[in-house]
């Protein structure tokens, strides 16, 4: 099973109501989940959520390393396989596409002479036996949703995560600073705007994305969407 959707939408809820529900565990789709430390400007679940459920690819590297979507299914598929093998149907949730759409319709991988990945697909057919659902919301719900997300995350101490990240000599340029939210926050830290022009700044990244996200999520025919306004 697969949930997905625009940021704000509810997949991490909903994901861990389903695993509780089904006895089963969720295999997250997020870039960024990945490293660890890096708790609010990701929106990870909840420490009692993680409790509750088991979670895979959550806080698994350090800011400094690197995450691709070919080491993602890489790892996925051997937890999909160990998942199964115990009887169980793994909840795979996030909102990185690429991810999910290589994931599930099987693309192969190789580098080429520069050590840049390149992704083939040849069908666009599913690999697994999968429901797909994904959860969507007018704009307007969404963009408030984005919106109060933000406001609250600041609100949560994000300005202290990131300024923490840094003391401790985490480079403003490693991967996982490059998320929305954090570089937004280097560059209040160093003076280059207001905490409040930083919240609108962070606000407007997430709508692009979600823009972004809802683009991409139009070439998977399959996702079966549901309306959480």
């Amino acid at each position: 099973m697969v949930i997905l959707g625009a940021t704000a939408t509810g997949k991490s809820s909903l994901a861990v109501k389903l695993a509780e529900t089904l006895g089963t565990e969720i295999i997250s789709a997020d870039s960024m989940a990945v490293y660890k430390n890096f708790n609010i400007g990701t929106a990870k679940p909840l420490p009692q959520e993680l409790q509750k459920v088991r979670h895979y690819l959550i806080d698994i590297l350090e800011p400094e390393e690197k995450f691709s979507v070919a080491e993602f299914v890489s790892r996925a598929e051997k937890i999909i396989s160990e998942i199964n093998s115990r009887g169980k149907i793994p909840i795979v949730a996030g909102g990185t596409g690429l991810y999910i759409q290589a994931l599930l319709e099987g693309y192969k991988f190789k580098d080429n002479s520069k050590s840049q990945e390149k992704i083939f697909s040849d069908t666009g057919k599913l690999k697994y036996n999968a429901l797909v659902i994904g959860l969507t919301s007018t704009r307007q719900k969404l963009y408030e949703r984005i919106n109060k997300r933000a406001k609250e995350m600041f609100d949560a101490g994000l300005v202290e995560e990131v300024r923490q990240f840094l003391n401790s000599g985490v480079s403003p340029n490693a991967q996982a600073m490059l998320g929305i939210g954090y570089k937004e926050t280097v560059e209040f830290l160093r003076g280059a705007a207001t905490l409040d022009e930083t919240i609108s700044k962070v606000s407007q990244a997430t709508r692009n994305f979600a823009k972004r996200q809802l683009t991409w999520y139009r070439r998977m025919s399959y996702i079966n969407f549901f309306n959480v306004d």
